[in-house]
């Protein structure tokens, strides 16, 4: 007698309901596990490590300076939904630093700026200088350089003309010295800035050409 094996291929209702709850379990700790994430976590416990954009920095007295600070998780991607930094100087007297991240220099020294998230921490090393009392601003071409120069309040910029004239136009705030407003060349002139502020200044001649004077205390 031959025996032949029957292959069920419409499973019991109980047999499919066994498969389905399988099927359940196993996606559940998938997901417990992490399975399907994008690997970054967000929030402050993701928070790993905290970087600086600069790790040094060189003002002079009187200048500023807008620090950022990232929160990165251990991966060393960047944590989204972490709190803002909350920053701190080691030495106050010789620079601030304000609630966003902008560091201000008092006084010649160091100082640490540090920025915290989650209880992770950063600093960038500041070193404040005085400035000059002095210095010089050429024009090669029709560019001024350089564009920006800074010095003590009191002090002078010296602008020497080279062969193609030039003017020299001050924007007209309180303290800005009188412009050189006639096309001059091949010659140097002294202006004197005694009131801390930034004086801008172009050539009325070649549009392009702009600059600026940064007058500290």
């Amino acid at each position: 007698m031959a025996y032949h094996a029957f292959l069920d291929v419409n499973p019991l209702p109980e047999a499919r309901m066994l498969r389905r709850r399988s099927m359940g379990w196993m996606l559940l700790a998938v997901a417990a596990c992490g399975g399907g994430g994008d690997g970054n976590p967000t929030g402050t416990s993701a928070v790993a490590s905290v970087s600086l954009d600069v790790p040094t920095l060189a003002l002079l007295v009187g200048e500023s300076k807008q620090l950022s600070a990232t929160a990165r998780n251990a991966a060393g991607n960047v944590v989204t939904g972490a709190p803002a930094a909350t920053w701190t100087s080691s030495n106050y007297a010789v620079a601030t630093v304000d609630a966003t991240g902008v560091v201000t220099a008092l006084i010649p020294g160091t100082a640490d700026i540090r920025a915290t998230i989650a209880g992770k921490r950063a600093s960038a090393q500041v070193t404040v200088t005085s400035a000059a009392t002095r210095a010089t601003v050429t024009m090669t071409g029709n560019v001024f350089s350089p564009s920006r120069v800074t010095i003590k309040a009191g002090g002078t910029v010296e602008f020497v003309f080279g062969a193609t004239p030039h003017t020299v136009i001050f924007e007209q705030v309180p303290g800005a010295p009188n412009s050189i407003d006639v096309a001059t060349a091949n010659k140097t002139e002294t202006r004197q800035f005694n009131t801390p502020r930034v004086y801008r200044y172009n050539c009325s001649i070649h549009g392009s050409m702009v600059g600026d004077v940064n007058v500290v205390p």
